[in-house]
């Protein structure tokens, strides 16, 4: 069976508080969620580990670049 983190779960698993999570959901750029219901939302592992994936970079000139 699939496991599926919660916000917080989530948040703790990328060292970022709650309220990042939720300023990335509604802005963008943050990792991809599931809508379980109007006031749920959870986390699927593979996407988390995709999000941080997408972010790996190997000198500070990458990130002028990625922008």
């Amino acid at each position: 069976m699939l496991r599926l983190l919660t916000q917080r779960e989530a948040a703790l698993a990328l060292s970022l508080s709650t309220r990042s999570m939720e300023r990335m959901r509604c802005e963008g750029g943050g990792p991809k969620y599931v809508r379980l219901s109007r006031g749920r939302i959870a986390y699927r592992e593979e996407d988390l580990r995709e999000w941080i994936a997408r972010r790996v970079v190997g000198s500070t000139s990458q990130l002028l670049h990625a922008v």
